[in-house]
Protein backbone atom coordinates (compact mmCIF):
# COMPACT_ATOMS: atom_id res chain seq x y z
CA UNK A 1 0.00 0.00 0.00
CA UNK A 2 1.12 3.39 -0.62
CA UNK A 3 2.54 6.30 1.52
CA UNK A 4 -0.11 8.84 2.35
CA UNK A 5 0.49 11.99 0.33
CA UNK A 6 1.21 14.00 3.04
CA UNK A 7 4.30 12.09 4.34
CA UNK A 8 7.60 12.77 3.50
CA UNK A 9 10.63 10.95 2.57
CA UNK A 10 14.48 11.29 2.32
CA UNK A 11 16.62 10.57 -0.10
CA UNK A 12 20.85 9.89 0.51
CA UNK A 13 22.82 12.19 -1.60
CA UNK A 14 26.22 10.54 -2.20
CA UNK A 15 29.46 12.67 -2.91
CA UNK A 16 29.72 11.10 -6.49
CA UNK A 17 26.44 12.03 -7.16
CA UNK A 18 26.47 16.01 -6.05
CA UNK A 19 28.21 18.52 -7.53
CA UNK A 20 29.97 20.96 -4.81
CA UNK A 21 30.48 23.36 -7.45
CA UNK A 22 27.05 23.87 -8.89
CA UNK A 23 25.30 22.32 -5.90
CA UNK A 24 23.49 20.19 -7.95
CA UNK A 25 22.60 16.34 -7.68
CA UNK A 26 22.58 14.00 -10.23
CA UNK A 27 19.20 12.60 -11.59
CA UNK A 28 20.40 9.04 -11.70
CA UNK A 29 19.89 9.74 -7.95
CA UNK A 30 16.07 8.82 -9.08
CA UNK A 31 16.62 6.46 -11.82
CA UNK A 32 15.62 3.17 -10.03
CA UNK A 33 15.35 0.27 -9.81
CA UNK A 34 12.95 0.60 -6.89
CA UNK A 35 14.95 4.00 -5.48
CA UNK A 36 15.67 3.90 -1.52
CA UNK A 37 14.31 6.40 0.20
CA UNK A 38 13.58 6.39 3.99
CA UNK A 39 10.13 7.36 6.06
CA UNK A 40 10.48 11.26 7.99
CA UNK A 41 7.38 10.47 9.60
CA UNK A 42 9.52 7.17 11.12
CA UNK A 43 13.10 8.71 11.60
CA UNK A 44 13.24 12.52 11.69
CA UNK A 45 15.42 14.38 9.45
CA UNK A 46 17.92 14.58 12.31
CA UNK A 47 18.23 11.13 12.97
CA UNK A 48 18.66 10.46 8.79
CA UNK A 49 22.06 11.52 9.05
CA UNK A 50 23.46 8.56 11.52
CA UNK A 51 21.09 5.98 9.27
CA UNK A 52 22.23 6.89 6.07
CA UNK A 53 25.80 6.84 7.26
CA UNK A 54 25.52 3.39 8.43
CA UNK A 55 23.15 2.21 5.38
CA UNK A 56 24.38 3.68 2.70
CA UNK A 57 27.93 5.04 3.28
CA UNK A 58 30.70 2.89 2.04
CA UNK A 59 34.16 4.69 2.60
CA UNK A 60 35.66 5.83 0.92
CA UNK A 61 34.21 5.37 -2.32
CA UNK A 62 30.90 6.21 -1.23
CA UNK A 63 30.09 9.16 1.24
CA UNK A 64 27.23 10.89 2.18
CA UNK A 65 27.21 14.91 0.73
CA UNK A 66 23.84 15.84 1.52
CA UNK A 67 20.22 14.38 1.79
CA UNK A 68 17.40 15.34 -0.34
CA UNK A 69 13.69 15.47 1.19
CA UNK A 70 10.91 15.84 -0.46
CA UNK A 71 6.53 15.01 -0.17
CA UNK A 72 4.95 12.06 -1.28
CA UNK A 73 2.28 14.09 -2.98
CA UNK A 74 4.33 16.07 -4.69
CA UNK A 75 6.53 13.38 -6.34
CA UNK A 76 2.98 12.24 -6.89
CA UNK A 77 2.32 14.98 -8.71
CA UNK A 78 5.31 15.44 -10.89
CA UNK A 79 4.90 11.92 -12.05
CA UNK A 80 1.23 12.83 -13.54
CA UNK A 81 2.54 16.31 -14.93
CA UNK A 82 5.89 14.67 -16.68
CA UNK A 83 5.30 16.21 -20.34
CA UNK A 84 7.25 13.63 -22.33
CA UNK A 85 5.46 10.25 -20.01
CA UNK A 86 2.50 10.82 -17.71
CA UNK A 87 3.49 7.85 -15.06
CA UNK A 88 1.90 7.08 -11.99
CA UNK A 89 4.41 7.25 -9.35
CA UNK A 90 3.94 6.16 -5.77
CA UNK A 91 6.00 5.41 -2.64
CA UNK A 92 5.83 2.24 -0.71
CA UNK A 93 6.83 1.16 2.91
CA UNK A 94 9.94 -1.45 2.68
CA UNK A 95 10.66 -1.87 6.23
CA UNK A 96 14.02 -3.67 7.09
CA UNK A 97 15.14 -4.96 10.34
CA UNK A 98 17.78 -2.65 11.06
CA UNK A 99 16.04 0.00 9.06
CA UNK A 100 12.16 -0.19 9.68
CA UNK A 101 11.71 3.19 7.97
CA UNK A 102 13.25 2.12 4.50
CA UNK A 103 10.59 2.84 1.57
CA UNK A 104 11.36 2.47 -1.92
CA UNK A 105 9.90 4.31 -4.92
CA UNK A 106 9.12 1.59 -7.34
CA UNK A 107 10.20 1.00 -10.87
CA UNK A 108 12.98 2.26 -13.04
CA UNK A 109 12.16 5.90 -13.81
CA UNK A 110 13.22 7.59 -17.07
CA UNK A 111 16.09 10.56 -16.75
CA UNK A 112 13.42 12.99 -17.94
CA UNK A 113 11.59 12.31 -15.29
CA UNK A 114 14.58 12.11 -12.75
CA UNK A 115 15.17 15.32 -13.61
CA UNK A 116 12.24 16.98 -13.16
CA UNK A 117 12.25 15.18 -9.41
CA UNK A 118 15.73 17.01 -8.73
CA UNK A 119 14.66 20.32 -9.69
CA UNK A 120 12.26 19.72 -6.85
CA UNK A 121 14.36 18.24 -3.80
CA UNK A 122 15.38 19.76 -0.74
CA UNK A 123 18.58 19.83 -0.04
CA UNK A 124 20.03 19.52 3.37
CA UNK A 125 23.61 20.01 4.32
CA UNK A 126 24.45 19.03 7.80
Amino acid sequence: MPLDPSEDFARAITAEKWDDATGEMSPSLFTGPNTSVSRLSLCPLEDTWDLFRRTVEKPPDRTLARIGTMNVGRLVEIGKDHKEKPTALSVAPDPQPDYPSHAIIPGKLSRGLANAIVREVIVHNE
